[in-house]
């Protein structure tokens, strides 16, 4: 305790003597410039901060370095959804037009782009265009989103259909229920079976999940935990819907008013174009087809 204590004075003693010093300094500068005011007649020279000065020149040259580290082209995030990612990379803007387009206006930045590469003249330049303090940011370096496939590649305008379909279902989470009308409407039937009905299940693990289908891929490979089938008929000249339910094995569905109908026949019509249909292809194309 002793040490620390003498430790404590010594420190003390040493910014005493350091502010009696600037107290000095100060105090004689004063006097010299008063007495220089009194012998000239010439107009007297504003105080300098120089502390200030040097200060603005560090701000400045760190300002520059951080946007030259936020200006370099690199991978910021990265997000994969299966099979397909989607990354976000960092790069610089190649024209005022980008920026105005940023911008959402039509406002120039024909002058603004012209310092581009000069960091702080660039915000200068910013600050006399009408836009907005806190959206000076968002012109120093641009933010691009690729999608790639499952070979790195960018992805076609089909592959792109198949990522934002998938990439709309899982972010389905974040909601109390999912729906999804008609999705082979779109898409091949490799590409339901392995990713879209696997997504789906895994989904429905949390929250209930409604598919509206015409496709055997859909209806039977999904595997669901209940059917639904409405149908519309004319009973006595008025447009009449009936809504059968029950369970995907059930031989019989029923509706509420205890009307049944065989599930084989609602599922032979709506997923495969009739029984007949069905037969003529098991039959006479997969059979012929097989060793």
């Amino acid at each position: 305790m002793k040490e620390l204590f003498f430790e404590l004075i010594k420190t003390y003693k040493e910014k005493h003597i350091k502010n009696l010093e600037k107290s000095f300094v100060n105090d004689l500068s004063e006097r010299i410039k008063d007495d220089l005011k009194i012998r000239s007649s010439s107009t007297s020279i504003e105080d300098i901060d120089f502390h200030k000065i040097q200060m603005d020149k560090i701000k400045v040259a760190k300002f520059v370095e951080i946007v030259n580290k936020l200006q370099t082209e690199k991978i910021i995030d990265s997000k994969e959804i299966r099979g397909f990612k989607v990354i976000a990379k960092t790069k610089k803007f190649t024209g005022a037009l980008q920026l105005q387009k940023k911008s959402k206006s039509k406002l120039t930045f024909s002058d603004a782009f012209n310092n581009y590469d000069k960091p702080y003249k660039f915000l200068v330049s910013l600050k006399n265009i009408a836009i907005e303090e806190t959206d000076y940011y968002k012109y120093f370096v641009d933010i691009e989103y690729k999608t790639l496939n499952k070979h790195g590649f960018p992805v076609s305008g089909g592959e792109r259909s198949e990522f934002n379909l998938l990439h709309e279902i899982s972010d389905a989470l974040k909601h109390d229920i999912l729906m999804i009308d008609e999705p082979e409407s779109s898409f091949d039937n490799i590409f339901l079976k392995n990713e879209v009905n696997e997504l789906i299940k895994e989904i429905s693990k949390e929250i209930p999940v409604i598919v509206v289908t015409h496709n055997s891929t859909i209806g039977a490979s999904i595997k669901p935990d209940y059917l639904v089938y409405t149908t519309k008929l004319i009973d006595k000249g008025e447009l009449v819907y009936k809504v059968f339910f029950g369970h995907p094995m059930s031989k019989i569905l029923k509706n509420s008013d205890g009307e049944e109908i065989q599930n084989i026949d609602i599922l032979f019509n709506c997923l495969e174009a009739g029984e007949e249909a069905y037969y003529e292809r098991k039959q006479q194309a997969y059979e012929i087809l097989k060793n």
